[in-house]
């Protein structure tokens, strides 16, 4: 086995005889997994908004225009038998709700001179309702004068999952096609450094080095790239979050101050710089076969 002062000696030497190519490859990487981290830490946040319980919670929200009279929308609301609660949730409650979910963000909105959440109607059905209830009351209740919008629990639930997954799953589709990148550009980084190398491999045959000893800097080498790469991802997206939260505490925003509410629990941001070590070495091994290196000899 090589010896570990010889391999790190070895792979600082491939990387400072192209810094280009190195600079590139990292770069690569770290694109690659910033943009899917990214997507990430707001799919996270927007499960954490889904998660919210309430003790009664509504089957049906009514959306009301500022200058509607709730509570004569209630009044023919509860004249449903099949309804069991009504209740009105004015701007100032709803902006209440909100810091309660959400008490790191109370800073961010206490400079707020209006409500920015507008007046609502929440419908509680009985309890042994059929579930096409929710959704024959809140298709009735959009031709009310003065409604703005009216959607049931299970319609409002079931997109706000869909906009979840697909979040998740477009992270997912562009980090498999950015990564495939960074292997390829670690691959071509790898295969520049052993011709570059090449008679130093040269040597290393004619004396006997087993084919570990010539890999294992190049394999170390890639590795590294890729970790840095990995790191780098992971420092860019928690400044991308710091920066947003410091934004939004200046200028604050009922919407997007959701999006960042916190960051990525520390077994997924360590992911970031084991899945970039992961495509480094995937690199190398693409492409350090034993048919690159005899060539790389023969070059000798």
């Amino acid at each position: 086995m090589p010896r570990p002062r010889y391999v790190f000696g070895e792979a600082w030497s491939i990387a400072r005889t192209s810094p280009r190519q190195t600079a590139a490859a990292i770069t690569l990487i770290a694109l690659a997994l910033y943009v899917p981290g990214l997507l990430a830490l707001v799919s996270h946040n927007l499960s954490r908004l889904a998660a919210e319980e309430t003790e009664d919670p509504a089957s049906v929200v009514l959306t009301l225009d500022p200058q509607t009279d709730a509570r004569a929308i209630a009044t023919r609301l509860q004249a449903d038998h099949r309804i069991q609660l009504v209740r009105i949730v004015s701007s100032d409650a709803a902006l209440a709700r909100f810091r309660r979910a959400y008490p790191d963000l109370g800073a961010a909105l206490s400079d707020l001179k209006e409500a920015p959440f507008p007046p609502s109607i929440e419908v509680v059905l009985k309890p042994g309702a059929a579930r096409t209830v929710s959704r024959e009351i809140a298709a009735g209740a959009r031709v009310w004068p003065g409604i703005e919008s009216a959607e049931s629990e299970e319609e409002f639930s079931r997109r706000f999952r869909d906009a979840i997954h697909l979040v998740r799953d477009a992270g997912l589709f562009l980090g498999a096609v950015l990564t495939l990148a960074a292997v390829l550009s670690v691959a071509s980084a790898v295969r520049l450094a052993l011709d570059l190398h090449r008679e130093e491999v040269g040597i290393m045959r004619l004396m006997g080095a087993t084919e570990s000893a010539i890999r294992a800097p190049f394999w170390l080498y890639a590795t590294s790239e890729g970790l840095v790469g990995g790191g780098l991802a992971l420092g860019l997206l928690y400044a991308t979050y710091r920066f947003a939260a410091h934004w939004l505490s200046r200028d604050p925003h009922p919407v997007l101050a959701v999006l960042w509410v916190g960051f990525l629990a520390l077994p997924t941001q360590l992911l970031l710089p084991a899945a970039g070590a992961a495509a480094g070495l995937i690199g190398s091994l693409l492409s350090l076969g034993r048919r690159e290196t005899r060539r790389a000899t023969r070059l000798a």
